[in-house]
C-alpha cells in the first residue's frame, strides 16, 4: 500500500482547419500568420489574468476575463480551448469553488496543449 500511482492526463485538443482555412483565404497566408501569433500572445496574456483573479478570488473579473479567453480562441478555431474555458465560467457563476479548482487546472493543461498544436500547425508548409 505504499506504492503511489501519478495520474498522467492524457487529453487531445481540437483546432478547427475549416477556420484557419477562412483566416488565410480572407487574410492572406501572411495576415492569417500575424493574427494567429498576436491571438495566441493575447491567449497566453490573458490565462495569466484568469490566475490572477482566482487568486485574489475576484470571480467577476475572471469570468470577464475567461469570456474575452473564449472569443479569441473560437476566432481561430480554437475548440477545446473554448469549451473547457467554458466550463471555468459556468464554475464561477455557480459557486462551485471545488470544481473550479479542477477545471482551471484542465484549463491549464488544455491551454498548453492548444498553444503547441497552434504552433505547429503554423510550421506546416503550404
Amino acid at each position: 500500500m505504499s506504492d503511489i500511482i501519478k495520474l498522467k492526463f492524457v487529453e487531445r485538443v481540437i483546432l478547427d482547419p475549416d477556420r484557419l482555412v477562412e483566416l488565410c483565404v480572407s487574410l492572406g497566408d501572411a495576415g492569417a500568420e500575424e493574427l494567429i501569433s498576436l491571438t495566441m500572445e493575447e491567449l497566453s496574456c490573458g490565462l495569466g489574468r484568469v490566475e490572477e483573479a482566482y487568486t485574489a478570488q475576484n470571480w467577476s473579473i475572471m469570468s470577464a476575463e475567461a469570456r474575452q479567453l473564449s472569443n479569441a480562441a473560437d476566432h481561430i478555431g480554437m475548440q477545446t480551448f473554448v469549451t473547457v474555458v467554458a466550463d471555468v465560467v459556468t464554475c464561477v457563476e455557480q459557486q462551485d469553488f471545488i470544481a473550479l479548482s479542477a477545471t482551471l487546472e484542465r484549463l491549464r493543461r488544455i491551454a498548453d496543449k492548444s498553444l503547441n498544436a497552434m504552433w505547429d500547425m503554423q510550421d506546416i508548409p503550404g
